[in-house]
C-alpha cells in the first residue's frame, strides 16, 4: 500500500480523540460526580459502569465482524465511522445532564442508560477505526509510526480535557470546590460534545482519500450474520501470540479499571492536590508525550516489539510502587510539603512515557499478529481481531470498576468531603489496595508479553511467504 500523506496520517490519528475524551468522562469525572454531586452511591455508580463495560465488551465482537463483511461505495469502515461519531458526541454531553429531582433509582437509571448508549456508538466508532488503522500500511516500522501518531493524538485530548476542566471549568469560587458544583459539569459535557463531534468529522473528512486503497471485503463472501462473531473470535484465539496479547490485556484492563476510578479520589484525598495542581498535571504529561513521541521510534528500529512491551510492564510496576510506597512507608513528608507536587510531576511524566509507548507498540503488534492470521488462515480479520482485544480490555476493566466502586463505599468516603477531611486509616487502604492491583498485575503482564514470538525476523518471514502465497493465488488477499 502506497505511503500516507500528511492530511491522511494526522486526520487518522485525531480520529482517536472522541474515543480518548469518553474514556476521560468516565475514568476521570463520572464516578466523582455521580457519587459526591448527585449523591448516588459507590456501589450503584460501581454497578453501572460494570453492566456499561460488559455490555460494551460483548458489542466489541459483533461491530467487529460486521465490519468486516461491509461492501458500500465508501469502503467497509466509513459507514461506521459516521454512524458511530455524531451520536457519541451528543451522549458524551448528556452523560453530565441528569434531570433534576431524581431520586436514587431514577439516577443510576440515567447514567445506566445513557452510559449503554454512549459505549454502544463509541464501539460502532471505535472498532472500525482500529481496524483501519492495522490496514493503512503493511510495513513493520510504518506501522509502528501510524500507531504513535493516533495514540500522540489520544493522549493530546487525555491531556487537554482535565486542564481544561482543572484549569478552567472547575475552579474553586467562593471558597467552594470547584468540582462539587453540579452546573460545572454541564459546561464539561458541553466541551466534551464539541470536541468529540469536530474530530470525529475531521477523521470522516481528512481519510476520505484513502478509502479505494483500503481492503474490501472478499465478493462471495457471506452476509454477516449473528453467530459469525463467536466463529471469528475463536479463530483468533486460535492464534498463540495472540493468546498472550490478549492475556496481557486482560491485566492491564484490570488495572485501568480500579487505578483510573480511583484516581481522582487519590489525587483529591490521599494527596489533597488543589485543582490548580491537577490542571498544571498537563505539563509534565505533554512533556511525557514528547518523549515518548520522538523516543519510539529509535527504539523500535533497535529492539523487537514483544521486548520493548516486556520492559515497559515491568517499569510501569516500579514507577507505581516508588511514589505510592514511598507514602505508604512514611518515606515522603506530609502532603503539602514543596517536595510532594514536583515528585508527582515526574511520577506522571514517567508514567506517560510508558503508557503512550505501551499503546503504540500493542497497536502495532496486532497489525502484525493479523499478518500471521492471515498466512495461517487465508482471511483478513482486521475488525474481529481489534474488537477481540478490546472485549477482553473492556470486560476487565468493567470488573476493575465494580471493585473500586465497592472499596470506595467500604472505605467510607462521604459524598461532598473535603480534601483534609478524610481519616488517615482510610486513605491508607485506599493506597494499598491501589499499589497492589497496579504492581501485581503489571508483573503478570510482563510474563504474558514475553512469551510472544513475533518480532522483526518472523514478521519479514510472514512477509515474504505471504508475498509468494498472494502470487501463487493460494490465500485471500482482501483487496
Amino acid at each position: 500500500m502506497s505511503t500516507l500523506t500528511p492530511l491522511e496520517k494526522w486526520s487518522y490519528a485525531v480520529g482517536n480523540m472522541p474515543f480518548a475524551i469518553k474514556d476521560v468522562a468516565f475514568t476521570s469525572f463520572v464516578v466523582f460526580y455521580y457519587t459526591q454531586v448527585q449523591g448516588l452511591s459507590g456501589t450503584l455508580t460501581g454497578v453501572a459502569m460494570f453492566i456499561a463495560l460488559s455490555w460494551d465488551a460483548i458489542t466489541d465482537p459483533f461491530v467487529g465482524s460486521w465490519s468486516d463483511t461491509i461492501r458500500s461505495r465508501w469502503g467497509r469502515r466509513h459507514p461506521l465511522l459516521l454512524l458511530g461519531g455524531v451520536p457519541t458526541a451528543v451522549l458524551c454531553f448528556l452523560l453530565f445532564v441528569p434531570p433534576v429531582g431524581l431520586a436514587e433509582a431514577g439516577t443510576f437509571l440515567w447514567l445506566l442508560v445513557v452510559s449503554l448508549a454512549l459505549r454502544t456508538f463509541i464501539t460502532i466508532y471505535f472498532i472500525p477505526y482500529s481496524a483501519m488503522g492495522a490496514e493503512l500500511s503493511s510495513d513493520y516500522d510504518e506501522r509502528t509510526e501510524i500507531a504513535k501518531t493516533r495514540i500522540s493524538m489520544s493522549w493530546l485530548a487525555s491531556m487537554l480535557m482535565p486542564a481544561i476542566a482543572f484549569g478552567v471549568i472547575f475552579r474553586a469560587e467562593g471558597g467552594v470546590d470547584g468540582r462539587l458544583v453540579e452546573a460545572n459539569y454541564f459546561t464539561y459535557g458541553l466541551v466534551s460534545f464539541v470536541a468529540a463531534g469536530a474530530t470525529a468529522l475531521i477523521c470522516l473528512w481528512g481519510t476520505r482519500t484513502v478509502i479505494p486503497r483500503l481492503p474490501t471485503a472478499a465478493i462471495g463472501q457471506p452476509a454477516f450474520h449473528l453467530t459469525q462473531p463467536i466463529a471469528d473470535f475463536r479463530s483468533a484465539l486460535g492464534n498463540r501470540n495472540f493468546r498472550y496479547k490478549m492475556g496481557a490485556s486482560l491485566t492491564f484492563g484490570m488495572v485501568a479499571g480500579v487505578y483510573l476510578t480511583l484516581s481522582l479520589y487519590l489525587a483529591t484525598y490521599f494527596w489533597e492536590f488543589s485543582n490548580q495542581q491537577l490542571a498544571g498535571m498537563v505539563l509534565p504529561t505533554a512533556l511525557g508525550t514528547v518523549l515518548a513521541f520522538s523516543g519510539m521510534g529509535w527504539l523500535g528500529l533497535r529492539y523487537d516489539k514483544p521486548a520493548l512491551l516486556t520492559a515497559a510492564a515491568i517499569a510501569l510496576a516500579v514507577n507505581a510502587f516508588w511514589m505510592i510506597g514511598a507514602r505508604l512507608l512514611g518515606l515522603l513528608p506530609e502532603n503539602g510539603h514543596p517536595l510532594i507536587y514536583p515528585l508527582a510531576m515526574i511520577s506522571t511524566c514517567i508514567t506517560t512515557v510508558i503508557l503512550v509507548g505501551l499503546q503504540t507498540l500493542s497497536v502495532s503488534l496486532i497489525a502484525d499478529i493479523l499478518d500471521e492470521q492471515e498466512l495461517a488462515t487465508g482471511r483478513r480479520q482486521e475488525g474481529t481481531f481489534f474488537a477481540a482485544g478490546t472485549f477482553i480490555l473492556k470486560a476487565t476493566t468493567g470488573v476493575g470498576t465494580l471493585i473500586a466502586g465497592v472499596v470506595i463505599d467500604l472505605a467510607g468516603i462521604e459524598p461532598g468531603s473535603a480534601p483534609g477531611s478524610v481519616p488517615q486509616p482510610v486513605l491508607q487502604s485506599l493506597g494499598w489496595f491501589t499499589l497492589a492491583v497496579v504492581c501485581g498485575l503489571c508483573l503478570v503482564a510482563c510474563w504474558f508479553y514475553s512469551r510472544i514470538r513475533l518480532g522483526r525476523k518472523e514478521h519479514s518471514r510472514i512477509m515474504l511467504q505471504l508475498e509468494q502465497s498472494r502470487a501463487a493465488g493460494g490465500v485471500f488477499t482482501a483487496q
